[in-house]
C-alpha cells in the first residue's frame, strides 16, 4: 500500500503540508467526567461550543481519540528510582510483578489522549499587495509540482510568520484548555498512526526522529476491511469503521465518552470544517432545494392520509433550525465520525469489531467500508483535509449539536506516574464481585501520595497533601491504607501508622510466621520485618512516659498539650483557682526542665500534691490515682523516660488496652476519657515527626481518626497536624467510618485527595462530601459500589469509582482470608 503523507516538517506543535499550509496540534488533557456529573458536563459542552465559535474562521480542523501505549514498563521503571536502598531488590520485583501479571492480562496496557489540529489562517488585513501575490504564487507553484510529484524545498524559518498566528489560535481554543504538543510529541502522535496496537517503548519511536521514518511501517490489505501493519516492533490487525447519518436528535449523544468505555481500545477520529454559506451551489442553495422537497412531501402525505414519518419531521426540524442558525450567524459544523478498531491477532480483531458494530446503537449506522480501509486511512492522516473518500459519511450540525458528542473528556483517574492501586470503573451498575470489576476494566489507577506538593504538573488543581480514607468496616478502607503504607514503606518517604485498633502489627506478624508465605516472598518479608513495630503497654515499665508531652516538644507546645490534657482529664470540674495552680504547676516544671533539671508530666503531679492549699492537693491526689496504674501512665514521666524515636524509616504505633469510645457516644467513663488523652498525646507526636526535618517527606496515617475528633482539644490536635502539609512536605492520612468525622465547620482546611467506601445509610453524605448534587440516580451509583470499590476524588479534580486491586503476593499481608468450616462448605455448593 503506497501512501502520501502530507505532512513535510514540523517545529515545535506547528507542521507544514505539501500544499504549504500550516497547522497547529495541542492536546486536551483534563476534562474528567465522571458518568453522573451531568452539571459538569454540560459545562464541558458550553466550553467546546465556545471553542468551535472562535475557530470557524480557521475552516479546518480535526479531532483524535488516540488510544496509545500506557508505557507502563517505562513508568514501573521510572518508579525504581524512588525506591528506598535497603528496599530495593523487594521494590522491583513488585514493580516488575505488576507490569507482567498487567500485561499478560492487558496484552497492551493503553491509556487515552485527546488531541485537535486546526490550520492556521493568516490575518490578511495585514498583509500588503504585495505579499498577497508572493504567497498566491507559491501556492500555484506548490500545485503545479504536485503534478509532477516534485515539491518546493522548505526554507528555513519557515515557521516564524505563524508563530503569532498559533498563540492567537491557542487564545481562542482557551475554553478547552488546549496545551501545545511539543516536538517530540508531535513526531510520536504522527508515528503512531502507524503504529496501531503495537507495544513499543516511547524512547524508542523516538530515536529516528525524522519525518521520513514516520511511515516506517508495511501496510497491506489482508483480506476485506482489514489492514494489517508490520513494523519493526510488532504488528497488528485494523479497521477503519466510518459512522453514517442518524435519524435521532444530537442531545446527549455522548460518542466521546461512551467509546472509552469498551474494554479494549477504540480510536475516534473527526475530519471537520465549517463551510462557507454561498447563495448558490453552497449550503444556502442546498437548503432551500430540501425546504421546497419536503415541504412537498409532507403536502402528498396529508392530502393522500398517508402516516408521516418520524424520520421527515425530525429533518424538517432541523431544516428550522439550520435556517435560524444561519440567521444568527452560528457556524456549521460539517464532519466526519470514524471508529478505529485495531487488535494483535487476526482472531481478536475479528471479535473487536464484531463488538464494535453491535455497540453504540444511538449514535448512528456503523458501516463497515470493507472496499475503502485504504482510501480512509490516507484521509484520516493528520494534515489532510476532507477528501472525496470520507465526504460521503459526512454529517452537518451546528456547534451545539456538535458539542454534544462530549469531545475531550476523558476517564482517567489518579496520577501519570506512581504506583498502581486498582482500576477505574465506567459502570453504573453493581458488578457480581470485585474479581469481575477488575477484569472488566482496562483503566489503570496510578498513585503518588506526594504528588499534591509538587511543582508544574499539568492539570493539577490542589498543593494540599490531606487525605480521607472513610468506609464503613469491612469496605476495604484498611485493605487500601495498607497498600498505601506498603508501597510509601517501600520508596524514600518516611512513615507512621498509629493504629489504635491495635490489628495491624498481628496480622502482619502472621504473615511472617507463614512459612511457606516467606519462602515465596523473601524480599517482601524482609521489608515487614524493617518495620519499627511499637506497642505501648502501660503494663510494661520501658513504655511509662514516653508519649509525655514535656519530653518530646518544645517548652511552648508542651505547656500547651499539658494543660489540655489534664483540663480534658478534669472535664472543667475545678476550680478557677485550681485550674491557676495547675497551669502554675506545668509551666513551672517546663522552666525547670529547660534549665537542665531531669523532669517530666509526673512531677506536675507530684508539685500538686506538695501544695500548701488543701483544693490543690485534692487535685495532685485525683490526678495521681487517676494516672497510677492506668493507660495514662504512658504520657507520664519523671524525666528519664527516653521518648519513641524519630529516625525510624518506618515505624507502626499501636496502643494496649486503649479503650475507644464509640463513635456516636458522648458520655465517657473514665478509662474511655482516659484513652482519648492519650490519643492527644500521641497526635501531637505525630505531629513533631512530621515538622522535624522540612527537607523529608514524610507520611502520616491515623486509624480511628474519629476518637480524636471527639474533643474540641483533640480536634485542636488534628488541625493543627493539618496544617503542617505543604511548608513541612507531610502527607496525612486521615482514616474513619464516616466522611462526617472528619467534618468541622470552623476547620476551613480543605481535603486534598478522597477514598469514599460505602457506608450504609450515609450515600447523601458522601454525596455531599464531594460537592456532587443529592438525587436518586446519583445515591444509586454509591449503592452500587461492591466491597473494595470507592469513589477516588484526586489531586486533578477527577471523580470516579474504582475498584481497588492487591496484588497476589500482598494478598496474605494485608488482607488475609478469613475462612471457617461453614464458608468453605458455602464455596463449594455455591456454583450447584
Amino acid at each position: 500500500m503506497k501512501l502520501d503523507y502530507p505532512i513535510v516538517n514540523t517545529k515545535g506543535n506547528i507542521a507544514l503540508t505539501k500544499q504549504g499550509e500550516t497547522l497547529a496540534f495541542y492536546s486536551v488533557p483534563y476534562f474528567s467526567s465522571s458518568i453522573i456529573d451531568f452539571s459538569e458536563k454540560i459545562k464541558i459542552k458550553k466550553a467546546i461550543g465556545t471553542a468551535l465559535r472562535k475557530i470557524a474562521p480557521n475552516s479546518f480542523f480535526e479531532i483524535s481519540l488516540v488510544p496509545k501505549d500506557f508505557l507502563l514498563g517505562e513508568k514501573m521503571d521510572a518508579m525504581k528510582e524512588t525506591l528506598y536502598p535497603e528496599h530495593r531488590i523487594a521494590g522491583e520485583q513488585y514493580l516488575d510483578e505488576r507490569t507482567r501479571t498487567l500485561t499478560n492480562e492487558m496484552k497492551i496496557p493503553y491509556e487515552y489522549e485527546w488531541l485537535i489540529a486546526v490550520f492556521l489562517k493568516a490575518d490578511e488585513t495585514a498583509e500588503s499587495l504585495k505579499e498577497y501575490f508572493e504567497k498566491q504564487a507559491e501556492k500555484h507553484t506548490r500545485q503545479l509540482m504536485s503534478l509532477f510529484n516534485r515539491r518546493i524545498k522548505t526554507p528555513e524559518g519557515w515557521e516564524l510568520p505563524w508563530l503569532d498566528v498559533e498563540l492567537s489560535l491557542r487564545q481562542a481554543l482557551s475554553s478547552i484548555k488546549v496545551v501545545p504538543l511539543n516536538a517530540d510529541q508531535v513526531y510520536y502522535y504522527q508515528r503512531l498512526q502507524f503504529l496501531p496496537h503495537i507495544s513499543h517503548r516511547y524512547e524508542d519511536v523516538l530515536e529516528s526522529r525524522t519525518v521520513s521514518n514516520i511511515t516506517d511501517t508495511l501496510i497491506e490489505q489482508d483480506g476485506l476491511g482489514c489492514m494489517k501493519f508490520t513494523s519493526e516492533y510488532g504488528q497488528s490487525y485494523s479497521s477503519i469503521i466510518p459512522i453514517g447519518k442518524t435519524d435521532k436528535a444530537l442531545n446527549n449523544n455522548h460518542l466521546g465518552e461512551l467509546v472509552q468505555r469498551f474494554d479494549f481500545p477504540v480510536g475516534l477520529k473527526v475530519k471537520g470544517r465549517f463551510p462557507v454559506l454561498k447563495k448558490t451551489g453552497g449550503y444556502l442553495s442546498k437548503m432551500v432545494q430540501a425546504f421546497t422537497r419536503s415541504k412537498g412531501i409532507m403536502s402528498e402525505t396529508a392530502r393522500t392520509g398517508n402516516v408521516i414519518y418520524d424520520k421527515i419531521i425530525m429533518g424538517r426540524r432541523a431544516l428550522n433550525q439550520m435556517a435560524k442558525d444561519v440567521e444568527a450567524r452560528e457556524p456549521l459544523v460539517e464532519h466526519g465520525l470514524f471508529l478505529i478498531v485495531s487488535a494483535s491477532t487476526k482472531v481478536e480483531w475479528r471479535a473487536r469489531v464484531s463488538t464494535v458494530m453491535n455497540s453504540l446503537e444511538s449514535i448512528g449506522e456503523k458501516q463497515r467500508a470493507r472496499f475503502d480501509q485504504p482510501y480512509l486511512f490516507q484521509s484520516l492522516l493528520y494534515g489532510n483535509k476532507i477528501s472525496l473518500a470520507t465526504r460521503f459519511w459526512y454529517r452537518l450540525s451546528n456547534t451545539r449539536g456538535f458539542s454534544q458528542y462530549l469531545m475531550f473528556t476523558t476517564q482517567k483517574s489518579g496520577s501519570k506516574t506512581g504506583f498502581p492501586i486498582g482500576r477505574l470503573d465506567s459502570n453504573y451498575h453493581a458488578w457480581e464481585d470485585l474479581k469481575t470489576a477488575i477484569s472488566a476494566s482496562r483503566n489503570l489507577v496510578l498513585y503518588a501520595p506526594m504528588l499534591a506538593n509538587k511543582e508544574d504538573i499539568l492539570g493539577k488543581i490542589t498543593k494540599n497533601l490531606l487525605t480521607e480514607i472513610t468506609g464503613e468496616t469491612g469496605s476495604g478502607k484498611s485493605v487500601l491504607a495498607q497498600m498505601i503504607l506498603l508501597q510509601s514503606i517501600m520508596t524514600h518517604i518516611k512513615t507512621l501508622y498509629i493504629d489504635p485498633k491495635h490489628t495491624l502489627r498481628k496480622q502482619w506478624e502472621e504473615a511472617l510466621e507463614d512459612n511457606q508465605w516467606v519462602y515465596e516472598q523473601p524480599e517482601l518479608a524482609e521489608v515487614v520485618r524493617s518495620i519499627n513495630f511499637v506497642t505501648l503497654s502501660s503494663e510494661d515499665d520501658k513504655n511509662i512516659g514516653v508519649l509525655d508531652p514535656i519530653l518530646f516538644l518544645k517548652p511552648k507546645e508542651a505547656l500547651k498539650v499539658a494543660k489540655m490534657m489534664l483540663f480534658y482529664l478534669m472535664e472543667n470540674r475545678w476550680k478557677e483557682s485550681q485550674n491557676t495552680a495547675v497551669a502554675k504547676a506545668v509551666k513551672e516544671v517546663i522552666s525547670r526542665r529547660a534549665d537542665g533539671e531531669t523532669l517530666g508530666f509526673m512531677n506536675v503531679i507530684d508539685l500538686l500534691k506538695e501544695s500548701e492549699n488543701q483544693d490543690i492537693r485534692d487535685v495532685g491526689e485525683s490526678l495521681y490515682e487517676r494516672v497510677e496504674g492506668s493507660i495514662l501512665e504512658l504520657a507520664f514521666s519523671r524525666g528519664v523516660t527516653e521518648g519513641i524515636s524519630f529516625d525510624e524509616h518506618s515505624t507502626i504505633l499501636e496502643i494496649a488496652d486503649l479503650q475507644l469510645p464509640d463513635a456516636d457516644n458522648d458520655d465517657l467513663n473514665e478509662e474511655e476519657r482516659n484513652s482519648v488523652a492519650v490519643m492527644m498525646s500521641l497526635g501531637v507526636f505525630c505531629k513533631r515527626f512530621g515538622d522535624k526535618n522540612a527537607n523529608e517527606e514524610t507520611i502520616e496515617f491515623l486509624d480511628e481518626v474519629w476518637v480524636l475528633l471527639k474533643s474540641k482539644e483533640g480536634r485542636q490536635v488534628v488541625k493543627s497536624m493539618k496544617r503542617l502539609g505543604r511548608s513541612q512536605d507531610n502527607k496525612l492520612v486521615l482514616i474513619s467510618q464516616s466522611v462526617n468525622d472528619t467534618k468541622d465547620e470552623k476547620d476551613t482546611t480543605g481535603t486534598g485527595e478522597r477514598f469514599c467506601f460505602y457506608e450504609s445509610g450515609e450515600e447523601e453524605d458522601i454525596l455531599r462530601a464531594l460537592k456532587l448534587e443529592v438525587n436518586d440516580i446519583n445515591i444509586k451509583w454509591i449503592s452500587n459500589m461492591n466491597q473494595g470499590q470507592c469513589i477516588y476524588q484526586d489531586v486533578f479534580g477527577q471523580l470516579h469509582r474504582i475498584s481497588i486491586e492487591v496484588p497476589p503476593a500482598w494478598l496474605r499481608l494485608i488482607a488475609p482470608k478469613k475462612e471457617s468450616k461453614q464458608s468453605q462448605l458455602e464455596q463449594k455448593y455455591k456454583a450447584i
